[in-house]
């Protein structure tokens, strides 16, 4: 595939699972791509086996300066910004009233800060060079529904999913579109704590969880042309848990 050459693309947490997935879904269709992460041992691991080329940079997702350091290497090093992924994130479970506020924070600063963040920093770099692009970030269907437990990481995937709204109407102009990408139960390490074979017969009716290349295959066509006229839109990738 070469529907992205010419094109650079940034992940943020593209080191493992989803982002990893999203990353190499890019590169395989001809993207230049960065990764970010907080390990530096595994970023450098995980751009060295990416097709094509690469570059991994460490990245707290929720600090406006490493945004700027971020940005700035990639046009370093492949002179512009065409698609950024906002992946980056933390998942744990708490009851509100043994919540912290610091617990509530961390969640809604690494994911909808550092939304935000992307949202800002991505559409000043492909202004640069004015031929718009695509912003997808990571939502979940914990944005639609809720559990027991995932107040703070549902309330922050919520934010998501309307700051994309926002962001399209606001950048629509550009050509710059802003979708989300709500995916479901998907095997990865988040996820590892969660018995498949108990859980997906009962709650999702295609009766299995997801895989992570099922979500970087949603994001390349959110990447692309194919999608050119899709813009403020949720993709939902849940094997239907949310019609229930």
């Amino acid at each position: 595939m070469s529907e992205l050459n010419k094109k650079v693309a940034l992940i943020t947490g593209g080191t493992r699972g989803i982002g990893l997935a999203c990353a190499s879904c890019l590169a395989e269709a001809g993207a230049k791509v960065v990764i970010t992460g907080r390990s530096e041992e595994a970023g450098i691991a995980a751009a060295a086996a990416l097709p094509g080329h690469s570059l991994f940079v460490r990245q707290n997702v929720s600090s406006e300066a490493d945004w700027e350091t971020v940005t700035h290497k990639a046009q370093d090093a492949f002179g512009r910004l065409d698609i950024l992924v906002a992946n980056a994130g933390i998942s744990n479970a708490s009851p509100l009233t043994d919540m912290s506020l610091d617990d509530f924070r961390t969640m809604n600063d690494v994911h909808l800060k550092g939304a935000f963040l992307a949202v800002k920093h991505g559409a000043i770099e492909m202004r640069k060079h004015g031929g718009g692009g695509s912003i997808i970030l990571m939502s979940s269907i914990m944005g639609r529904i809720s559990a027991a437990g995932y107040a703070h990481y549902s309330s922050a995937k919520t934010g998501i999913r309307l700051l994309t709204k926002s962001a399209a109407l606001e950048l629509g102009p550009e050509n710059i579109r802003v979708n989300s990408v709500l995916p479901g139960f998907i095997r990865t390490d988040m996820t590892a704590a969660f018995p498949e074979d108990q859980i997906a017969p009962t709650v999702v009716p295609m009766k299995r969880f997801g895989n992570a290349d099922e979500i970087g295959d949603a994001v390349l066509f959110a990447a692309t042309d194919r999608s050119k006229f899709m813009t403020g839109t949720d993709l939902v990738l849940d094997g239907g848990m949310i019609i229930r």
